[in-house]
């Protein structure tokens, strides 16, 4: 059974790899029901930034993913090629086969036992971390903790755990706002975040709220500086639009308040998904301590209509 760390885990996949083509989340393998974490199908007319890192290497022809937050053992590294040799099975009795795919299994540690029973190898040509089984099962393993440190395989390293995590996350504050992992990767750590807070937590929950607390805290800072930049932005131009001092000094605020607001629908999309259009339609409408108060209810609330009764 996949934890909530394992479902973030897919949500990054997918949010890479959705620039490149078309992925498949929980696709069901025959005979019997099996799932593969995701499927993906590279569309060679898109092309994006992933595409040059190390994920983007591995993406470049059809593939599926198995990913483990824990490192599996070796029933478990049998069990994704027993699947995957079944998903080529099927596809290949089709009428017109798709591309088929090279199964890429994400383990946060080394699994020696999986490696050893199936005779895995160091890929050839390929980064250290990154292993190939015989040709005929159509399966690698990439080990996050084994990989380089450098950008290339930040995406990767971010579906670790541990040390890997920690230092991927302190790669990734250091990286601008535009930067294609940053855009990623933050709003699936910040999701995370926000939905663990409001359930129990298991100690892989509590890693990961641990190692990402400075992310937030960044995120946080940054949602009110722009706030207040745009105050000061539009109260300038208030200001010389009036030519007086008070509306220099309304714009100021009325530039606040809509940095507020935007910041607290950014939250409540991130917690609810989709909002309802009165709850957007009382959020434009609300005071700065209306907001302030909403604020601290996110976290416990159930429903979006909760924050702002």
């Amino acid at each position: 059974m996949h934890t909530r760390y394992d479902q973030a885990i897919k949500q990054l996949l997918r949010a890479a790899l959705a620039p490149l083509g078309a992925f498949t989340p929980e696709v069901e393998v025959s005979p019997d029901p099996q799932r593969v974490d995701g499927w993906f199908v590279p569309d060679p007319a898109r092309a994006s930034p992933v595409g040059a890192s190390l994920l983007g290497r591995m993406s470049r022809s059809a593939c599926t993913f198995e990913v483990f937050s824990d490192t599996p053992d070796d029933t478990e590294i049998v069990s994704c090629v027993r699947k995957q040799l079944n998903l080529r099975h099927v596809l290949l009795g089709r009428a017109s086969p798709p591309p088929l795919p090279h199964l890429w299994v994400l383990s946060s540690g080394r699994p020696t036992k999986g490696l050893r029973a199936l005779a895995a190898r160091s890929k050839r040509a390929w980064p250290r971390g990154v292993y190939a089984f015989a040709p005929g099962l159509h399966t690698s393993v990439v080990v996050t903790s084994e990989l380089p440190e450098d950008r290339s395989t930040l995406l990767l390293r971010l579906m670790g755990r541990g040390r890997t995590l920690r230092r991927a996350v302190g790669e990734l504050k250091t990286l601008g706002a535009d930067d294609f992992e940053r855009c990623i990767a933050l709003p699936i750590l910040i999701r995370y975040r926000i939905e663990a807070g409001t359930a129990p937590v298991t100690p892989m929950d509590e890693e990961l709220l641990m190692n990402t607390q400075e992310i937030m805290d960044m995120w946080e800072r940054q949602a009110k500086e722009e706030g207040r930049l745009e105050g000061r932005q539009e109260g300038r131009q208030e200001g010389r639009q009036e030519g007086r001092l008070e509306g220099r000094q309304e714009g100021r605020l009325e530039g606040h308040l809509e940095g507020q607001r935007r910041t607290m629908l950014q939250l409540l999309r991130l917690r609810f998904g989709e909002l309802p259009q009165a709850v957007v339609a009382r959020i434009e409408a609300a005071n700065s301590a209306a907001l302030d108060q909403w604020t601290v209810r996110v976290l416990a609330a159930k429903t979006p209509e909760e924050v702002v009764a």
